[in-house]
C-alpha cells in the first residue's frame, strides 16, 4: 500500500526551515510504509496576479504553491481548499490507500468532501499550540465551529506528546476519534566527554512573547549579581531580541552573554556540546524539539514546569524553576550550579534515557503499532 502524505507547512524555496519538523516526521513513516508526499499552501504576496507555482521540494515531495496577494482569513483558507482539490484530482489521489494529513488548518477544513471525493482513510498528525489557546477566538466565534469540524468526523490523531492530544479534545470538545501519541523527530547527537571550569547555559529559539525570556534574563542577572559564576549563550531571532538584548547591556549579565543569531542545526550541535545547562522559558509547548534535542546531547535543562516536557524529562533531567519569575529564576540557577560544583551531572544517562525515548526505531515502532490498530499492515 503507498499513502498520500500531505502537508501545508513544508521547507521550501522562500522557507528553508519552515515545517522541517514535519518533513522529518514524514522522513520516518516513509520508512515503513510506502509514501509520497504533497505539499499544497497558499502563499500570501505582496501585490501582482495570483500565480502557481510548481517545485521539486526535499525527499522527493511535490510542492504546489499558489502565490497570491491575500492575508490569512477566509479567502485564503477557501483558496487552499480549491487548490487542494486541484491538486487531489492530479495527482490521482485514489490511486493512494489513505490520505495522510499534516496540520488540519487550513487544508483539512473541507475534509468530508475529500471522504465524499476519494473515499480513502484519512489520518492527521498535529503539532500546534494554537489548540491550547483556541486559536485565540471567542468561545461564540462561527470560526470556531469550523475549526473544530475534521476532528468531529472521527479521523484518527497522531499528536506528538498526549498534552497536546488533551488540548485537542478540549478545543474540539470531543473524544471521539482514535488518537496516538509518536513524539517529533529529535537529533541525538550523544554526550560530550568535555568539562568546562565554568558552566555554560545555552538557549535558543524564536523570541516571541509566549516564550516569556525576560523574567529568565532578570533571574539570571540577580544570580550574578549573588555571584554565581556562568556563561550564557542565547540562540535564535524574534521580536522579544531587542528588549533582550537592552536587559543584557544594562545588567550583570553584560560581558558574560553572547547573542549569536539565527542558528542553523550543525551550529546547534556544536553549541549544545559546548553547554552544560538548557534553558527554556516559554509558557507553554506541545513538545519541545529543542528541549528533547538537549536531553540527546546529554544537556540538562533548566526551566518552568510544562506537561508535555514532563512526559519525557524527570528530575534527574531537569531543574525546575519554581516560579515564572525573576526569584524563581535565579532559585533554579542557584540549584544547577550547587549541583555542577558539587557532582556534577551525568550526561551519558541524560543521553541515554533520551535515546530510548525518541530514537528513530522507536518511533517507527509506533508508527507501525499505530497503522496496525488503524487496519493499514506495516510494509516491513
Amino acid at each position: 500500500m503507498t499513502i498520500l502524505h500531505i502537508a501545508n507547512w513544508y521547507p521550501n524555496p522562500w522557507d528553508s526551515i519552515e515545517g522541517n519538523f514535519v518533513r522529518d516526521q514524514i522522513r520516518v513513516f516513509a520508512q515503513d510504509l510506502p509514501a509520497e508526499t504533497i505539499v499544497v499552501q497558499v502563499r500570501p504576496t505582496y501585490g501582482g496576479w495570483p500565480r502557481l507555482a510548481r517545485r521539486a521540494l526535499e525527499d522527493g515531495a511535490r510542492g504546489y504553491f499558489l502565490l497570491a496577494p491575500v492575508r490569512p482569513g477566509k479567502m485564503m483558507e477557501w483558496l487552499s481548499t480549491l487548490l487542494l482539490v486541484a491538486v487531489l484530482l492530479r495527482e490521482k489521489a485514489w490511486r493512494f490507500e489513505a490520505l495522510h494529513f499534516h496540520i488540519a488548518y487550513p487544508l483539512l477544513l473541507q475534509s468530508r468532501l475529500w471522504r465524499w471525493m476519494f473515499r480513502k482513510p484519512i489520518m492527521l498528525s498535529e503539532h500546534w499550540s494554537a489548540y491550547h489557546y483556541n486559536f485565540h477566538l471567542p468561545d461564540t466565534s462561527r470560526a470556531l465551529r469550523t475549526l473544530r469540524k475534521p476532528f468531529r468526523h472521527g479521523y484518527p490523531v497522531f499528536a506528538v506528546s498526549q498534552s497536546l492530544l488533551d488540548d485537542i479534545r478540549r478545543f474540539a470538545q470531543t473524544d471521539g476519534f482514535r488518537s496516538f501519541v509518536i513524539p517529533n523527530v529529535v537529533p541525538l547527537h550523544g554526550p560530550a566527554a568535555s568539562r568546562r571550569d565554568v558552566p555554560v547555559l545555552f538557549a535558543v529559539n524564536r523570541w516571541v512573547l509566549i516564550k516569556n525570556p525576560l523574567p529568565m534574563l532578570e533571574g539570571l542577572n540577580q544570580a550574578a549579581l549573588a555571584g554565581h559564576d556562568f556563561k550564557l549563550v542565547i540562540g535564535g531571532y524574534g521580536e522579544m531580541i531587542g528588549a533582550m538584548t537592552a536587559l543584557v547591556d544594562n545588567s550583570a549579565l553584560r560581558g558574560r552573554t553572547t547573542f549569536v543569531g539565527k542558528m542553523t542545526k550543525p551550529q546547534i550541535a556544536a553549541q549544545l556540546a559546548q553547554s552544560d545547562g538548557y534553558l527554556f522559558s516559554s509558557d507553554y509547548e506541545t513538545f519541545s524539539i529543542a528541549c528533547a534535542e538537549a536531553l540527546g546531547a546529554g544537556v540538562p535543562l533548566i526551566g518552568p514546569y510544562i506537561s508535555s516536557i514532563a512526559e519525557y524529562a524527570g528530575p534527574e533531567d531537569w531543574i525546575e524553576v519554581p516560579a515564572r519569575s525573576a526569584d524563581g529564576w535565579s532559585a533554579a540557577i542557584l540549584g544547577f550550579v550547587e549541583k555542577w560544583n558539587a557532582t556534577g551531572w551525568n550526561r551519558a544517562a541524560i543521553a541515554q534515557r533520551a535515546a530510548r525515548r525518541f530514537s528513530e526505531t522507536v518511533l517507527r515502532a509506533r508508527y507501525r503499532a499505530a497503522m496496525q490498530t488503524l487496519g493499514l499492515e506495516s510494509a516491513s
